[in-house]
């Protein structure tokens, strides 16, 4: 049996400053990341965020499309918050799963958080790092397996191509939905309108120009 801590921080937003939640864009990828993080793992039974707006809006997009709303907000995962309370936040969090028997947990926090807790000093927003581990005393002593998972549009090309069943699997989650995709071009782009050709009720995509990301 496998246990899952997924830690990813908050998808784009357009200016600085801590009152300033996730653009449209930043959405769309927060909705779309949610079932491609669980391809990759197992579903998430809790969600825990940062106070901050553009956090919350990330969890509350991702938790809504893989269906969990057990969404829990705390200071540990501040983008401020001391490393000493960042790791006692993961140590009694990782206890209580245990005790709990929950199997996964998605951490939507900040770049400082997310170097605390093992992942990279420069993560682009919407990345999200995968511990798995076979119990979660591997995961809380860094005894896991961790997987980086790249931004949503070069996830969705590797599921198309190398995991054409997982691919297909979103395909029906979101049949009779239209996407729209607020790019300037790119693999993204190009992907959705692909499929949006063959699949034209599944999945739409309109170019516009934008703020760029």
């Amino acid at each position: 049996m496998s246990f899952f801590m997924s830690v990813g921080r908050h998808e784009s937003y357009e200016r600085h400053g801590a009152k300033y939640p996730i653009t449209p864009s930043g959405i769309a990828d927060a909705w779309l990341s949610g079932p491609i993080l669980e391809e990759q793992s197992a579903p998430v039974d809790v969600i825990y965020t940062s106070p901050l707006p553009r956090a919350k809006a990330t969890a509350v997009a991702r938790g809504m499309s893989i269906g969990c709303l057990n969404i829990i907000i705390s200071e540990a995962l501040h983008e401020n918050a001391v490393p000493l309370d960042v790791l006692k936040f993961q140590k009694q969090t990782l206890s209580e799963a245990e005790a709990a028997g929950i199997k996964h947990i998605h951490l939507v926090t900040h770049q400082p958080v997310v170097s605390i807790l093992g992942g990279s000093y420069s993560v682009p927003p919407g990345s999200i790092y995968l511990y798995k581990g076979e119990s979660w005393q591997d995961i809380m002593q860094r005894r896991a397996e961790i997987m980086s998972l790249p931004s949503v549009e070069r996830l969705l090309y590797v599921l198309q191509f190398e995991k054409p069943e997982a691919f297909d699997r979103m395909s029906v989650r979101y049949a009779g939905l239209t996407a729209l995709a607020q790019e300037h071009g790119g693999s993204f782009e190009s992907l959705l309108s692909a499929y949006a050709a063959s699949n034209p009720k599944m999945i739409a995509a309109q170019r516009f120009s934008g703020r760029s990301r």
